[in-house]
């Protein structure tokens, strides 16, 4: 996802990931939405991101409210909780693994925004490809494609 970055707070770093990456709060723009998600710059001059078009891949903490909805029109919108957002979207692939096994990622797409959910993210629900979906994402992070 292309973002454009015009805020960041340099005074809340924050380790973020299994690899601990620092992390910063950060206010950014793309075209389906624009918000507050933690960053997680490739570079460690992160002023240099500043007013710059970057490429992403995002990233959350936790999912909840996972429901399908009879509503097909894409929707990512800011939560009052910091880095949180509902979003409305299609499922667009479903991946299956071979271990362990009956695991599988849920690739749902809103706008050109696309979240990777695991099972625990959707709950009891098992929805197909093509299926309109909506769910609250937390914990947003955005990462340097360059990582």
């Amino acid at each position: 996802m292309k973002i454009f970055i015009d805020k960041i707070n340099f005074d809340e770093p924050k380790p973020l990931g299994c690899t601990s990456m620092v992390s910063y709060p950060a206010h950014f723009k793309c075209a389906m939405f624009h918000g507050w998600a933690r960053f997680i710059p490739a570079d460690e001059n992160v002023e240099s991101y500043l007013n710059k078009e970057i490429d992403v891949e995002v990233a959350h903490e936790s999912v909840d409210c996972f429901s399908t909805s009879g509503d097909r029109q894409h929707q990512v919108v800011p939560l009052s909780a910091a880095f949180s957002y509902h979003v409305r979207g299609e499922v667009k692939k479903i991946a299956h693994h071979s271990e362990p096994g009956g695991n599988r990622t849920t690739y749902v797409v809103a706008g050109d925004v696309a979240f990777a959910l695991s099972l625990a993210d959707l709950g009891s629900l098992r929805p197909s490809e093509g299926d309109a979906v909506e769910f609250d994402v937390h914990g947003l992070s955005l990462w340097d494609e360059s990582i």
